[in-house]
């Protein structure tokens, strides 16, 4: 689903604790994002936060699935009433725009019981779980390919998403199938606390390494880093995060994005707690 901003005069973390290695117009807070965005260079509104029609039409990236960890105290045990999650996934759109078209896997502790899991979703339709197993620690690649389209007179794009499981040798390609109201204006590398009836609080996981990560824009591809002023940090924080002094802030975070590899194209998320 699309970030959720923090209120109170936008989201960008202008005067924050949080170590965030971008420019601070491209520092975003979220209830529930962490990671990196990027905007079409020639989107020029973005720095607005604008959604502006363009042309990213392509979004990769492989991770190791996370596994559910008891450090810094956290539990996933039968005594847990809650259902927690971690969802880790490549997508386009929906960082300025109202649709996301994104594929990815699921470390959750639902009501005590660990779950790893791997699905698609084309936002705001419900997303579907991909029939095949998978365990922590498996490496995963995925893809997202959309083009731009119009279906009796309603414009929007065509997307597919493929994911595989290297460590399986297992791999899913959905249908082609047409998103009303896509914009391809954004692409995402993300570590998400889903939104269901609420905010699911963020399980408690070891660090997501996002390797490979590109996008292709105009015909383009290009590492995160090779967006320029178009790449948007995401740190994923609590509710309380905007009320507490700056030196508290950092205290109020759930999951953290790490500076860009030397090449651009890697990162590193971290579970900091789970929130609420």
């Amino acid at each position: 689903m699309s970030p959720v901003s923090m209120p109170g005069g936008g989201s960008a973390l202008t005067d924050s604790a949080v170590s965030c290695p971008e420019p601070s117009s491209e520092c975003l807070g979220s209830y529930n994002w962490g990671g990196y965005a990027v905007c079409a260079e020639a989107a020029s509104d973005c720095d607005a936060y604008e959604a502006v029609a363009s042309s990213v039409t392509y979004v990769a990236g492989t991770w190791t699935v996370p596994t559910i960890t008891t450090a810094h105290g956290a539990s996933c045990s039968d005594s847990e009433n809650t259902w927690y999650d971690a969802s880790v996934w490549v997508g386009i759109d929906g960082l300025f725009s109202s649709t996301v078209e994104q594929t990815g896997t699921s470390s959750d502790c639902f009501y005590g019981q660990t779950s790893y899991y791997a699905w698609l979703e084309f936002y705001p339709s419900a997303s579907e779980t991909i029939n095949f197993t998978v365990n922590a620690g498996d490496v995963i690649s995925a893809s997202v390919t959309c083009r731009a389209a119009t279906v009796s007179g309603t414009p929007g794009a065509n997307c597919t998403t493929t994911l595989t499981d290297q460590t399986a040798r297992q791999s899913y390609t959905s249908p082609l199938t047409f998103v009303p109201g896509a914009l391809l204006d954004s692409a995402e590398w993300i570590t998400e606390s889903a939104y269901y009836y609420g905010f699911l609080a963020l399980t408690p996981i070891t660090s997501v390494n996002f390797q490979n990560a590109v996008a292709t824009y105009d015909g383009v591809t290009k590492s995160i880093a090779e967006f320029g002023s178009g790449v948007f940090w995401l740190v994923m924080v609590t509710f309380d995060f905007p009320y507490v002094p700056t030196y508290q802030q950092s205290s109020m975070v759930k999951g953290e994005p790490s500076q860009l590899g030397y090449l651009g194209n890697s990162f590193t998320t971290y579970w900091v707690s789970s929130g609420p």
